[in-house]
């Protein structure tokens, strides 16, 4: 399909190097929590079995990145970014992987900060962001399954599919990467009922603001012009 070189490129560089450079960083999650500024909260959380803290985290977690998400089509400086990754106009398991590397880096401070200050343990953190990766590769997929009530329970590929539709009732929604519950709490919940309707079109709105390729789309953010902030997604 067009594009696949570049979604290959993104790959390599946002889940193969950067998802193990965040595994070795989140080694050293104890000693960071041990700086949390709510002792008696992360005694509470550190006093939970491993299971436990992990389904908590993603619940904390998703919910950081979810408002963040939310920011990025609302602010403009940050859409330049995000448009990155909306510029893909085939949805499968590799367009997911289209993101700015400042996106990642921002997205993954927001998430992993609040984990970190919470007091979460290293074994729990590790666990979401082996979480993320593969729910990632899930939630961009080109699976036609119908999945039932699973689908108002955990993201997948059709709840995550119409955020990317380029249809502007879609636009500020579905914002959540793991837990549908996250946008029906924010107001953001939108899925159609019928399990066989998806999106017939993928892609940023204005489609000449985000040129083709990774290094222009890597240096777009950077450049003046305001045929990049006068439309937010």
């Amino acid at each position: 399909r067009p594009g696949w070189r570049t979604d290959v490129a993104y790959f390599f560089m946002s889940h193969v190097l950067v998802q193990f450079i965040l595994i070795l960083v989140t080694a050293s999650t104890s000693t960071i929590a041990g700086l949390a500024a709510f002792p008696s909260l992360k005694a509470a959380i550190q006093s939970l079995p491993v299971w436990a803290q992990f389904l908590i985290a993603v619940f904390v977690a998703d919910m950081a990145q979810a408002l963040l998400h939310r920011a990025y089509h609302n602010v403009p400086w940050l859409w330049r970014f995000h448009a990155v990754h909306h510029s893909s106009r085939h949805m499968d398991w590799l367009a997911g992987s289209r993101i700015h590397f400042i996106e990642i880096v921002m997205t993954r401070s927001a998430v992993l900060l609040p984990l970190l200050v919470l007091g979460f343990s290293t074994p729990a953190v590790n666990a979401y962001v082996i979480l993320v990766g593969l729910q990632a590769v899930l939630a961009h997929a080109n699976l036609g399954i119908r999945f039932g009530w699973l689908e108002y329970l955990v993201v997948l590929p059709r709840y995550h599919h119409w955020h990317h539709a380029r249809q502007k009732e879609y636009i500020d929604v579905n914002y959540a990467i793991h837990l549908p519950l996250v946008d029906m709490l924010m107001g953001t919940f939108k899925l159609p009922r019928d399990q066989a309707q998806w999106p017939q079109e993928y892609g940023v709105m204005k489609l000449e603001t985000v040129p083709k390729g990774i290094v222009r789309q890597h240096v777009m953010p950077f450049q003046g012009g305001r045929r990049f902030d006068d439309y937010v997604d």
